[in-house]
Order: structure tokens, then sequence, then C-alpha cells
């Protein structure tokens, strides 16, 4: 099985919803975490990434240093391409920006990098941030000659077209004339001069659709398939995501299913530190066998939903 997600920043947790078959392979859309630090705490990591049996695919994002510029990574074919992996982790594989893989069948364009928004922050406060983040002028006219033209199934990137920007996902109170859009603009000359069918990326810390763009964050759905994972809790209920409001379940002094109305229910919590306000995130009903998941769950920045 392949699956697909966004941005893990160091947080890999939701890997543990996962069954653990070698066979099996999870995309990450970049910021994945695992070059960040580049000393002994991201060999930690990686050693802790090797209890998971399946294959990280890892797109390249800003909040990490190119695997090229690591001298422990070497450049191998792998999936019809050019990747990078270290011989002491090979279940962690990144993508080369620009190449094209095979992957369950289907042709992928990966294109990594985005500019760093709270690069001054990270510069003022001494904190990892990478000079080559995004492609050099250079390296997007080598790759747009390189794909003119052709038909890719699917698209991974980081960011996104400038024109599919989510500018509802934009940190309020900053002004994006501050900001570098060069690899969106960039972006955009590629969305023109290629034909696809779907287009993965991340970055911005959302999930929606715009066409046939679809942006990815903490939530893990199989490859080319509109359906979340894992599809079924530790007791073999069906999830249903987003189904209804907290407040369609606390209706009168009585908390009962949204979907029977019955009160065999068990109110599952998540994670408060990352929700502002009530910290339920779904109604388990046991008459049902579903979980019914809440669509208005307030997370705070940063923070990926959990169901």
């Amino acid at each position: 099985m392949i699956y697909i997600t966004g941005d893990t920043h160091r947080d890999f947790s939701r890997l543990f919803n996962l069954e653990n078959h070698e066979e099996d392979m999870l995309i990450i859309l970049g910021d994945v975490g695992i070059n960040y630090c580049l000393n002994e705490e991201d060999k930690k990591l990686k050693e802790y990434l090797k209890q998971f049996k399946f294959k990280l695919f890892c797109v390249r994002g800003n909040h990490e240093e190119r695997p090229k510029n690591i001298k422990s990574y070497k450049e191998q074919e792998m999936f019809g391409g050019k990747v990078f992996i270290e011989d002491d982790y090979p279940n962690l594989i990144f993508a080369k920006d620009g190449e094209t893989y095979n992957i369950g069948g289907k042709r992928v364009l990966v294109i990594g990098g985005a500019y760093s928004i709270d690069k001054k922050y990270r510069l003022l406060y001494g904190s990892s941030w990478f000079p080559d983040e995004q492609l050099s002028k250079e390296e997007q006219e080598e790759i747009l000659k390189k794909i003119k033209g052709q038909h890719f199934d699917v698209v991974l990137t980081h960011t996104c077209p400038l024109k599919y920007e989510p500018k509802e996902a934009f940190i309020k109170g900053i002004s994006q004339s501050k900001f570098d859009k060069s690899m969106e603009k960039f972006l955009d000359k590629v969305e023109e001069n290629i034909d696809y069918d779907k287009w993965y990326c991340g970055h911005y810390h959302t999930e929606k659709k715009i066409d046939k763009l679809e942006f990815m964050f903490g939530r893990i759905k199989e490859f080319l398939k509109d359906e979340f994972a894992p599809k079924y809790n530790s007791d073999g209920y069906e999830i249903v995501r987003d189904f209804c409001r907290q407040e369609d379940v606390h209706k009168n002094n009585k908390v009962c299913c949204p979907k029977c109305k019955k009160t065999n229910i068990i109110i599952q919590k998540g994670d408060g530190e990352r929700i502002y306000g009530l910290d339920e995130i779904a109604i388990i009903c046991n008459d049902c066998k579903k979980v019914y998941g809440f669509s208005d769950v307030q997370y705070k920045p940063g923070c990926p939903k959990e169901l």
C-alpha cells in the first residue's frame, strides 16, 4: 500500500496509525525534519524511525538540508529515477528535485523547496535555516526545459503554484509582500507547461482541494484515493471523519450519537495542548460501531488534526 501525508516536522506520531509492512510506503510532502539539526539529534531520530518497516519517500521542504549537501547520502537509482539514501537508513528515501519516478504504476514528477517565511526569526535566534532552500533560477530553467510538454499522472511538490495559494492559511498580520514567491511563480510555469491528472503539496499546514490540486498536512490518505488512513480504529469501528460539529452531540444537556441518537457512546478526546477550548475530537458509538469525528475542533496554529 502507498500512503501520502503532509509536513511532519520531526513529529512522526501519525506513523503509528499505519500497519507496519515492508511492502508499504508513505510519501511525505516536505519538511520531514530528519535533516534539520545536522548533528546527533538527526541520527537519534533516524535510529528511532528504524522501527517502521515501510519506506518513507520524502519530498524536500524548506526546513531541511538538501541531501546532496550531506556527505552520508548517496545518489542511486530507485523507482526509475535518482534518489538520495544513506547506507544506515535504507528506508528513508529523499527524492531528487525535478526527477520523474514510477510509483504505484504512475508517472510522478517531484519538485521540492520553498521560501521560509520565518527566515529572519531563524537567523536572529540561531535556528536552522538553509540558504538553498529554494531552487535557483538555473535549476528552475533546467527542470522546466526537461519536463515541458510532458504528461504526468501525479505531481508532488512542497509548496504550490502561486495561483492556488491558500490565502486563508496565511499568518494574520504579516504582509505577504515581504516574502519571496519565486518558487510559487515557477510552479505556475510548471503547471502551464505540462499535463497532469493530480497534484499534491504541503507547506501551508492546511487541508483542502482546488481543482486537481490537494493540500495535505497532518492526516494520511491512500495515494490517489480519497480515503483517509486508518479506516478503522483499534476496535474495528469505521472512522467517519468530519462527520458533525461538537455542538451536534451536546444538545438539551444530553450527549448522544449524532447518527442513531442513542447514548451508548464514548467521547474521544484529543491532545488538549494542541486544541483551543473543548478538546473532544469524536464520538464513538457502540451501537453504530463507528467513530464520528468533529469538523470544528479548534486546533492551534501549526497543529495537525488528530483524527
